[in-house]
């Protein structure tokens, strides 16, 4: 198959934007907000919109000050219009996905040519991680995309000599810092930084526009972080010194994880393409009968993914999705290696093998699911046990019989590539569908139990833990009694919060006296441990996973 080299970048770009866009939506709302990281990320921008203040990031009432506000304000923007149900909660993170796509098409065409880009871009909307990440609203993906912009900003300032992209790569940095702190300007930083080292491109820190350039970031990124410190005398000491500094050093968030967690994380990330990474990154470290331009090309992408990947490894805090900045720049190398398959330049016998290991692996995984016995309720962690239905990865197995198929036929790269990309989305709608039945920790049907009966005036208490998604289920703020957690510092620093933040002793206080509605929500582990005074008579109205409703009815 002959792919036009000098197809329009602009057609190229409309056009994936809009494939790509329409893949990620669908089936975007079938599936609760995750918990507890998504459901926060809904509750802010609910916060802004009920309370009005587009300042002060709140959750439950609560002063929250651990991100800058720039994805709340987007998703507020579209909340305002649409509420706050799935599909609107995720719409901006599809369209900011779909974005990232295209930038790293245009990264991959501008380094390598048009059909490494095509590629590159399917590659990252495919694999595991991008197609996961694209629909959870969550701040990885657009910090990935202002990343990436950045970079990309610098690579076209390199390429076509024209000084203006510098003007972007400062404000892709400054809108990277908005939507997640400093990252946004210490991972561009470094990378830049360390390419011009090496390849001693030095006349790039005079034209870089450096005193104009940081006037531009200082002007996007200063005003919030300004505003905030002159509200919130506390803000500066918890959003730098504790955040950033804190968090990267010490394990205080308690995420700690071993040294290879990142490295397992993109391999997994990146299915199906996994076997395959290896033999393209064996490449960006070839320099026999290489021109130095392209030499230069794939330095920068590997500082470009190890840099990083060094980074967050030595960070004390770790969540899988924190290492998606790097899987632009992995999906560009990728990219370029499916094309040279694709052209004929390679032979296609690591895209073969990468088919029989995509089979073997779900083979393994699929036979040992139901094959090994496991209990149904063993504390409730494995109700998952009973989620899965048989008929729900009938769609996974054909595509794998597909994929084993052409494996075996020998088929041209072009056809394996297909393959490969027609099993990837499969799998990626068909777990969509599957995580959906296996989710318990939502509350999100017992807050509907709630929402029938709820009256203004009628209380609701989440007792020992706080619930993410309840009061984006219910539409307003809860109680929280008996505990603190991420909620600590805004609400040990602000008085006014102290009359829904609550003792233990508090709550059996107002339990005792209300004569209104009483609604409770708590985990089973701390219902089966509770005694509830006599002159509290709260009833089980409903559970769901591992959380119970209770009920006190009015006197």
């Amino acid at each position: 198959m002959n792919i036009n080299p000098n197809m329009s970048w602009r057609r190229d770009a409309l056009l994936l934007f809009l494939a790509v866009l329409l893949f990620f939506c669908m089936g975007l709302s079938t599936r609760p907000y995750l918990v507890p990281s998504e459901a926060r990320y809904i509750e802010l921008p609910r916060q802004m919109l009920a309370t009005g203040d587009w300042l002060t990031p709140r959750i439950d009432g609560v002063p929250y000050f651990e991100k800058p506000p720039l994805f709340y304000w987007m998703q507020a923007s579209v909340m305002q219009f649409f509420g706050a149900g799935e599909f609107a909660g995720r719409i901006a993170t599809a369209l900011l996905a779909a974005l990232t796509c295209v930038v790293t098409y245009a990264a991959a065409r501008l380094l390598y040519g048009r059909l490494s880009g095509l590629l590159a871009a399917t590659v990252l909307a495919t694999c595991a991680l991008g197609y996961g990440l694209s629909r959870v609203a969550m701040l990885d993906m657009p910090v990935s995309l202002f990343m990436t912009s950045c970079f990309v900003c610098f690579l076209a300032a390199q390429h076509t000599g024209q000084r203006h992209w510098y003007w972007g790569m400062y404000v892709a940095a400054a809108l990277a810092v908005l939507t997640k702190g400093l990252i946004g300007m210490v991972i561009p930083g470094l990378v830049i930084g360390v390419w011009i080292l090496f390849t001693k491109r030095w006349r790039i820190l005079a034209e870089a526009r450096l005193l104009t350039g940081l006037i531009v970031f200082l002007i996007i990124a200063a005003p919030w972080h300004v505003l905030m410190a002159r509200a919130h005398p506390d803000f500066l000491n918890f959003y730098f010194i504790h955040e950033h500094f804190t968090r990267y050093l010490t394990d205080s968030h308690k995420r700690l994880q071993p040294w290879w967690f990142f490295p397992v994380i993109v391999l997994a990330g990146l299915l199906p393409w996994t076997s395959v990474t290896p033999h393209s990154l064996r490449r960006l470290l070839q320099t026999k009968g290489i021109p130095q331009n392209v030499r230069q090309n794939n330095l920068f992408l590997l500082f470009w993914i190890v840099l990083p990947l060094l980074f967050f490894s030595a960070s004390h805090s770790k969540l899988a999705p924190y290492i998606f900045p790097i899987f632009p720049p992995l999906s560009i190398v990728l990219g370029d290696y499916l094309a040279g398959c694709w052209e004929g330049r390679i032979a296609a016998r690591a895209l073969r093998n990468n088919c029989f290991f995509i089979v073997a692996l779900f083979a393994a995984i699929i036979a040992g699911y139901y094959a090994v016995p496991l209990p149904v309720d063993a504390n409730n962690k494995l109700d998952f046990a009973t989620g899965i239905s048989f008929t729900m990865l009938i769609p996974i197995i054909i595509a794998l019989a597909g994929l084993l198929y052409v494996a075996v036929r020998k088929s041209p790269a072009p056809v394996l590539i297909g393959a490969l990309v027609l099993f990837a989305a499969t799998f990626d709608i068909s777990t969509n569908t599957i995580v959906a039945a296996l989710d318990r920790a939502t509350v999100k049907p017992l807050a509907a139990v709630v929402r029938e009966r709820l009256h203004e005036g009628d209380s609701v208490v989440a007792y020992g833990s706080y619930f993410q998604d309840l009061p984006v289920y219910l539409n307003r703020n809860v109680m929280v009694a008996d505990y603190l957690g991420e909620l600590e510092f805004g609400a040990t620093h602000y008085p006014e919060t102290q009359g829904w933040m609550i003792s233990s002793n508090q709550f059996w206080q107002l339990c005792a006296v209300t004569k209104r509605p009483l609604y409770v929500f708590m985990k089973k582990t701390t219902f089966d441990g509770i005694a509830i005074p006599p002159n509290c008579r709260l009833r089980r109205l409903a559970n769901y996973g591992k959380t119970v409703l209770l009920e006190k009815e009015s006197k």
